[in-house]
């Protein structure tokens, strides 16, 4: 039996003794995959099914995505179901297993840890084989960064595990992708891929995937994770694109999650009251603030306007703080509406001590080791307790997100301070009290991805609009794949700290701990580091801020900075200058007209970030529209070529001689003053000519 599309074929051959073989148009290679193999009731169970048939027809599960359904029987009452989602226009095919027992099973850990591997394949014919990591967090940026790491033949040889969540194998003219959806900050594995010396890998568990005597039943079946697989003719680079394509338009059928808009936040502003003017996080948290910082971001050119920590009453609850916004957010909504503009608001996992959330919930506190942490203060509001989102409390927590969307309009919901650790309790759904505390705890940071990426999907049901942003800016947040098939990330907040760079707290004059907190360069370099994601995970899946402050040059740098795909700003917008305004709205307004060619291309960069000439190119292949934008520490002229082929419309640019050249490119010629830092040129695809003032 055989599914095909314009990119690949596969075959189910179990009777080959593999589950499936995936074949790309045009290459000589296949690519077999062994089944699962678990451990139940303390033996080996190999789950290859007799034969896999079509156990429905195909659906239809979001835009170009399609699911087929196959299953069969294993033997002694098991059965194994394959679920394959494919999209005619992508090179990568998702796919889990569901097991079903006709009697009661339960899955053991003989050995003395987990004991599933999820598949097994050779990469005997790719000398290139890497570890593509997503959760590598780099202190000196004080941001997670992506890191393709060669394995050599030694690491093969030796018997090493790669934690991934991609492996990335290729030669002169195959490439071949294998990838797990789940999340966690490096080293910390719950699944790897263990490497043999004869160059065969298998995708195992780690830690957390199930607990001891796990019931496997008629009422019970064992659901897998998603695993990705993909197989191309043509180079890494062009797996790359094809990846960045899939995780942009086919992983996840929630377009407003890849929706390039423009985002303000008010952290930043709250965050100088309390550091510069020694005032409280909350002293202007309120409607009159809110109503003219509005005002202002509608002529900057801003279209989601996020109002951070304090405009509720108490957590759990949700409810608007009725001293702070006497008319519950109304005026607030009815401005942002006339603006065209959506609301956002700030939210985490805890619940304040008088609030219904908690009387209603309150076995699903987190506690660890049987013991629950005092409840703290929330920025400066009522003080909480953490709730466990691997329990009841999830669904709770979905419901209120909706609540507000109905009630309020409320879009954009920014989730905050989710670490993945310090949860056993037994009562949870992660483990009762016949599991060791030690396996509660590490099921419950398995199974947190999964549950915030369901919490997101159910808020995406429920309200097509809505978009559910993680922040993971600090270590100990559970990175990777399987959120992004619902939501986004949030991905710097304000980057170092003194202390990042072994500078005492104590040390620290006037007790602010930011060190990149002041407009100018500084805080671009660290930022547009971040980058690196948008050659596999699209920039625009991962908000960062710059800051938009007068004077003219930090403002050109700042939005030559933030159209490259991480859309945010913050600070103080009625300090802004008039001119400054208007000037932010025109540039964003240039970058509008081209924004989704820019989303949609993959990206070039030359130059190192924060050195002398950095150039990074965002072409649309198909339309030759997009951006180019350049930046350099120092005053003089500088010239570049674009890879790509650039559209026939016209330049928006300040300051800069574009010339098309004989094979469609365009040689881009930049001079920068003293003092200036960044430019953006547009590309357009229009018919009118413009210009940036």
């Amino acid at each position: 039996m055989t599914t095909s599309t314009k990119w690949f074929d596969l075959q189910f051959l179990p009777g080959d003794g593999v589950l499936f073989r995936l074949s790309a148009r045009g290459s000589s290679t296949s690519h077999s995959f062994e089944p699962p193999v678990l451990e139940m009731d303390g033996r080996r169970v190999v789950l290859l099914p007799q034969a896999l048939t079509p156990t429905r027809e195909p659906q239809k599960v979001g835009e170009g995505i399609v699911e087929h359904t196959f299953g069969g029987p294993v033997g002694d009452g098991l059965s194994l179901m394959l679920h394959v989602r494919v999209a005619d226009d992508s090179p990568v095919l998702r796919f889990r297993y569901t097991l079903h027992s006709t009697r009661e099973r339960r899955m053991t850990k003989s050995g003395g840890r987990d004991a599933i591997q999820y598949t097994a394949y050779s990469v005997a014919d790719f000398p290139d084989v890497i570890e593509l990591r997503l959760s590598d967090y780099v202190s000196m940026l004080h941001t997670y960064m992506p890191t393709e790491v060669p394995l050599r033949p030694e690491a093969f040889a030796a018997g090493m595990s790669a934690m991934g969540p991609v492996l990335i194998a290729g030669n002169d003219t195959d490439q071949l992708l294998v990838a797990y959806e789940h999340g966690s900050t490096y080293p910390d594995a719950y699944l790897h891929f263990q490497l043999a010396e004869d160059r065969a890998v298998s995708l195992r568990a780690v830690k957390g995937n199930y607990t001891t005597g796990e019931v496997v039943g008629p009422e019970k079946p064992f659901e897998s994770i998603w695993l990705q697989v993909a197989a191309i003719t043509g180079s890494r680079d062009a797996l790359a694109e094809h990846y960045r394509h899939f995780i942009l338009y086919r992983f996840a059928d929630l377009p407003a999650t890849r929706e390039p808009r423009v985002f303000y936040n008010t952290w930043n502003h709250q965050e100088r009251l309390f550091n510069w003017h020694k005032r409280s996080y909350l002293a202007e948290m309120n409607q009159e603030r809110m109503l003219a910082e509005i005002d202002i971001a509608h002529r900057m050119g801003v279209e989601v306007f996020v109002i951070d920590t304090g405009w509720y009453a108490r957590t759990g609850d949700w409810r608007v703080n009725t001293e702070r916004f006497p008319d519950g957010l109304k005026s607030i909504k009815e401005r942002l509406s006339a603006y065209g503009m959506q609301l956002g608001l700030w939210f985490d996992n805890s619940a304040a001590v008088t609030s219904e959330a908690l009387a209603n919930h309150r076995e699903c506190v987190m506690s660890k080791g049987g013991k629950v942490e005092e409840p703290r203060p929330v920025w400066e509001t009522e003080p909480s307790h953490r709730m466990c989102i691997v329990s009841r409390y999830a669904e709770a927590w979905a419901d209120e997100l909706i609540r507000l969307n109905r009630e309020l309009g409320v879009t954009y919901f920014k989730w905050d301070a989710i670490g993945q650790y310090g949860c056993d309790d037994p009562r949870h759904d992660h483990g009762d009290a016949s599991v060791s505390t030690e396996e509660r705890g590490e099921r419950f940071s398995f199974l947190l991805p999964l549950y915030m990426t369901k919490v997101a999907a159910k808020v995406a049901a429920a309200c097509p609009a809505a978009v559910c942003d993680f922040d993971m800016t600090e270590k100990h947040r559970c990175v990777g794949l399987a959120f992004l098939s619902a939501g986004k990330f949030f991905l710097i907040n304000n980057g170092p700290y003194f202390w990042d760079f072994d500078i005492p707290r104590e040390k620290i004059a006037d007790g602010n701990a930011n060190l990149f907190f002041f407009p100018g360069a500084a805080r671009t370099w660290f930022v547009r580091s971040a980058l690196a994601f948008d050659r596999w995970i699209p920039a625009s899946l991962t908000l960062a801020h710059y800051l938009p402050d007068d004077p003219a040059d930090n403002q050109e740098n700042a939005v030559a900075s933030l159209v490259l795909g991480q859309h945010g700003i913050w600070g103080d917008l009625l300090a802004i200058s008039s001119d400054g305004q208007s000037r932010f709205r025109r540039q964003l307004d240039a970058w509008k007209q081209v924004r989704h060619d820019v989303n949609a291309a993959s990206p070039v960069r030359q130059g190192v970030v924060g050195a002398v000439g950095e150039w990074h190119e965002k072409l649309n292949p198909q339309t030759g529209a997009g951006i180019v934008c350049v930046f350099t520490t120092e005053a003089g002229t500088y010239e570049y070529v674009t890879s790509r082929t650039v559209s026939n419309g016209p330049v928006i640019a300040d300051d800069v001689t574009v010339t098309r050249l004989p094979d469609g490119r365009a040689k881009v010629v930049v001079t920068f003053r003293p003092g200036q830092r960044g430019k953006m040129i547009v590309f357009t695809a229009e018919s009118t000519p413009q210009s940036l003032p």
